[in-house]
């Protein structure tokens, strides 16, 4: 006989005896040490993100530069310039490189439209990476401006035996229907790791914005250059075909005097002289090439007579627009174009409407582009004297000592010399001479009525 299996009643469950998992615990402690668990981590994230100090640059200080301040007849650009600064500084200290603050300078010069002045300030410093400098990384930092910051310039130096490179930061801004590029930050970039002495050689070497007088301390005796006591006659000095040779370029950079660089389209060189010569604080002008008499031109693109009034003015503005800065023009060879009146006369139109002044190089005495830039409201004035036609450096010498006799009996003079290695010379040995001579050197357009 079998016997039957008592049959078993399954155990109900109750909240009180309800097991999770080995470890015995019930299910909302569990809960409440998984929640506990994330609060703790997400206040750790917060005090991460938020308590320490931020890396990230205030990319906003680019994205809202100030605009232009008017001040009466003057454009000050005081503010914007130290809001361009301010971001650039932070940004390289977000790289981890050594920043060394060399001057800031305050920088001036004439707006034309008003009679008034442009303000800004430039402020210079060195700079001595953690690792390899990127031209692409300060690019691309300078691109959140919209435009507004821009890399205007970099150029190689060597101090000491080591290598330094000046990256240019400018303010770009429309004022008065022309570009203007202000140079609101100079970077003197070291190799990574350069000794801390170079920065003091660097404050040395460059502790002054090109184009503006040394610091007195800096002057050497015999080679100072100094304004005249008593002014006899203002002489302004133009230097033709700029635009191919940056070596001679670079000399004319380092006089210490006004100079204005006439700058020719389509070179190897155009942008890069109009950049480097404003940069150094020269006036730029066009050297826009013209029809000459009785041969070719020696340029691809000019002005000539055949043209129609049409033709004339594209191609003067296409002319114009190849070089940057550029307040005026004065005309390359051009023998025959600037004795044709109805030539003159459009391209004057064209001077008038863009705001330019115009400069006769009058390289034929028949030539009507004075009178005709005058009659047009034109900004102009004509040259009284090519330097350098003999190129040798006593030769050119010579001539500027004409060109005093000039200003000095007429009040002033407009004198013509080309981007040539000996005008360089000759011009840098003879401003001492010109000063003492009671010579203001002037730019092109003081002279301009």
């Amino acid at each position: 006989m079998q016997r039957k299996r008592p049959s078993r009643t399954p155990r109900r469950n109750t909240g009180s005896t309800r097991r999770s998992g080995r470890s015995g615990r019930p299910a909302w402690l569990k809960a409440f040490f998984a929640t506990l668990l994330l609060l703790c981590i997400a206040a750790g994230a917060w005090w991460y993100f938020q308590g320490r100090p931020s890396t990230a640059p205030d990319d906003t200080k680019l994205q809202h530069i100030d605009t232009v301040r008017e001040k009466g007849n003057d454009a000050d650009y005081t503010d914007a310039a130290t809001e361009i600064q301010d971001a650039v500084t932070a940004w390289l200290k977000v790289q981890d490189a050594d920043v060394t603050e060399i001057d800031t300078q305050k920088r001036e010069e004439p707006r034309r439209s008003t009679g008034g002045k442009i303000l800004w300030t430039t402020k210079q410093l060195e700079v001595t990476p953690k690792e390899a400098f990127s031209r692409e990384s300060l690019e691309k930092e300078l691109a959140k401006s919209q435009g507004k910051a821009v890399l205007y310039q970099v150029t190689g130096k060597t101090l000491d035996g080591q290598a330094v490179t000046e990256y240019d930061i400018a303010l770009f801004d429309m004022l008065d229907k022309e570009q203007v590029y202000l140079v609101t930050v100079r970077l003197y970039v070291t190799a990574p790791g350069a000794a801390p002495s170079l920065a003091q050689k660097i404050k040395k070497a460059v502790g002054k914005v090109s184009g503006q007088s040394p610091p007195a301390e800096e002057k050497k005796e015999g080679n100072a250059s100094t304004a005249p006591a008593e002014v006899k006659g203002r002489l302004a000095i133009v230097i033709d075909d700029c635009g191919s040779n940056m070596s001679v370029l670079q000399d004319l950079n380092n006089i210490p005097v006004p100079l204005t660089y006439a700058v020719m389209p389509y070179k190897s060189h155009t942008a890069d002289s109009a950049n480097s010569g404003y940069g150094a604080g020269r006036q730029i002008f066009v050297h826009m090439p013209m029809q000459p008499q009785g041969t070719a031109s020696s340029e691809a693109v000019y002005i000539g007579t055949d043209m129609s009034d049409s033709k004339i003015k594209a191609t003067a503005n296409e002319i114009l627009d190849q070089v940057p800065h550029a307040i005026g023009m004065n005309n390359h060879q051009g023998s025959l174009a600037t004795s044709d009146q109805r030539v003159m006369s459009d391209i004057m139109q064209v001077m008038r409407s863009r705001g330019l002044a115009y400069l006769d190089s009058r390289t034929i005495s028949s030539s009507v582009g004075e009178q005709t830039a005058r009659s047009n409201g034109v900004e102009t004035s004509r040259n009284n004297l090519f330097i350098d036609n003999d190129a040798s450096v006593e030769a050119v010498k010579s001539r500027l000592r004409q060109a005093a006799r000039i200003a000095q009996s007429n009040g002033s003079a407009i004198v013509i010399g080309h981007c040539r290695a000996n005008t360089a010379q000759a011009i840098s040995e003879m401003v001492d001479e010109l000063h003492n001579e009671g010579i203001d050197l002037v730019f092109a357009t003081s002279l301009m009525e």
